[in-house]
Order: C-alpha cells, then structure tokens, then sequence
C-alpha cells in the first residue's frame, strides 16, 4: 500500500531506542531530549530503569512520552534485555543516558540498516561533546571516519553499546546480554565485547558505521576514571575467562591486545614519557583482568552465560 496525498509516509525501518538508565535524571533528560528530536512517528523510545531510589526517572521518562520499563534489580544488562524484550520493531539500537546523537542519528541508522541486510549488528560513531575537547582520557569513544567489517578476526576498539544497533533475531538467538557482564553485574565491565564475541561465535557479522553519530559525556574525574579502569580490566579478565572455555582462538587474540599490547607494551611507553596517569591507568587495568580472570574461570558458564550465583 502507498502513502497517498497527505498521509505520512512509513520509514523503511523503524527503530526501537532502548536506554537503560539508574539515578542520573539529569543526563537522562538531556539524552531522551536529542533522541525525540531525531526520532520519527514510527519510532519507539524505550527507558529502563534499573532499580533506581526515586521516581524521578520515570517522570524523566514520562515528560519524554518514553515508554518506561523498571527493573527490580540493578545491572545494565538486566535493563537491557528488558528493553530488547519488550522491543516491538525488529532493529533495536541501544544509548546510554551520558549520550547525546544528533539530529540526523535516527535517520542515518535506517539508511545503515536498509544498506546493510545480512550484518546483524552496528556500532555508531561516538565523539567527545565540543565543549569538553581536551579532556584528559575520554571514555567510550569511537571517532574513526572510515566503516569497518566486524568479525571474529577483528581486535581493537570495535565499539560501544553506547550507540549499538543490533537485530532482534540475532539477539532472539544469542539470549542477549550476558547479565553478569557491565555495570551493576557480578562483572563490572565488557558487557557489549562478551555480546559481539558470542554473535561471533554464532555465525553472525558485524560493522562499525561512522553515519549515527553521537557524542558521550565525560564527567569522570581522574580518580574515577582509575577506578574506572580497574572494572574494565574486570571485565575483560572475566570475558578471556569465558572464551577459553568457548572460542579458544578467539581468546588468544583478546589475550595478546589486552595483556600485552594495552598493558605491557603501553604500560612500557607510559613509563618511558613520565605519564602517571598513563601508568596508573594500565596498571589498574592490569590489576582487574587478572582479578577477573581468577573470579570469572571458576564460575560455570552455559549457553554462552555465566550461570548466576552468589558474589
């Protein structure tokens, strides 16, 4: 059927925004703002609110006409398989509420999406905001100019679930996030590098597309962003943890780049130029993966999943 005179014409693909979000209404308000101004009719705004101590999150969500989720307990991959769950469209894209995207985002999603059939998840280009340029060392971003094919061969950064596109067949098939993984998680980081090792592991591809782009809030401060550090190394000690009971190749590349080229070989450098922070920041990390390794390889894993139990 075809739009006539006057009737709004339906998007090739309409999307379903999840945002997962836990006591920060003030950079959720900011979020959920710039995504109604990209979003189209069709679209769908979902808040998942996981387990936050107000009400203010919903009444963020409300005044943004988002439809709100709740989640009795904590953790971002609890809220975001909520989200994906109640999903109504087929092509999910999940934003973390410290991003803002602009006003093309949503419209370039669907032209990625429409051009690229068979690859089953995108991760979208993530900048630092312009008026926070120069920022000491800027987290959870991916700026490169240039697409790239994901796959199983693929090191480096490939991205952030803070602007991720991800089909909901390919997250039907893998059972979504790994629940332990990400903040609020028994594993406090990596949740979206354990999804993309698992879309891996079942067949799927993936791309890096520059077009949906967005910018990611810094607002750590340095002591933070040590801290900060140290869960990342949890996670990624607890992500080599699973691989080698899943995908032992697999997990000898993400051993080589973390263990020797992001630690040893950048904790060499940091030290050569008198970088404190430099070498703080690698140690910290260092630290966790070897924590998260130790933690991560005697909890039992089945599907893919670390199998729940107590911390």
């Amino acid at each position: 059927m075809t739009a006539g005179p006057g009737r709004p014409r339906r998007p090739a693909h309409s999307l379903s925004v999840i945002v997962p979000t836990r006591d920060r209404p003030e950079l959720l308000d900011a979020c959920l703002r710039a995504l109604r101004a990209a979003l189209g009719e069709d679209d769908e705004l979902i808040v998942v609110d996981s387990a936050s101590r107000s009400a203010v999150v919903r009444d963020v969500a409300d005044r943004h006409d988002a439809t709100y989720v709740r989640a009795e307990r904590p953790g971002v991959g609890v809220a975001r398989n909520l989200g994906w769950r109640a999903a109504r469209h087929p092509d999910v894209v999940f934003v973390d509420d410290d991003v803002r995207v602009d006003g093309r985002w949503a419209d370039a999603w669907r032209e990625t999406l429409a051009a690229h059939p068979g690859v089953a998840f995108f991760t979208g280009r993530i900048g630092v905001p312009p008026e926070q340029e120069g920022v000491q060392r800027p987290v959870a971003i991916k700026d490169d100019e240039r697409p790239a094919v994901l796959d199983r061969t693929t090191t480096g950064s490939l991205g952030h679930s803070a602007n991720l596109a991800v089909r909901l067949h390919a997250l039907e098939a893998i059972r979504g996030f790994d629940e332990a993984m990400g903040a609020g998680g028994r594993f406090r980081s990596s949740p979206e590098y354990d999804l993309f090792d698992r879309l891996f592991g079942a067949g799927f591809v993936g791309r890096y597309e520059p077009g949906p782009r967005a910018w990611h809030e810094q607002w750590r401060s340095a002591k933070e962003l040590i801290r900060l550090d140290f869960s990342y190394g949890t996670g990624t000690g607890a992500r080599l943890a699973k691989l080698v009971r899943t995908d032992r190749g697999r997990a000898r590349q993400v051993a080589r780049e973390h263990l020797w080229v992001n630690g040893v070989v950048r904790l060499g450098r940091a030290g050569a130029k008198r970088y404190k922070f430099g070498v703080a920041s690698t140690l910290a990390r260092l630290a966790g993966t070897v924590v998260g390794f130790a933690r991560a390889i005697v909890v039992p894993v089945s599907g893919g999943h670390f199998i729940a139990g107590p911390r």
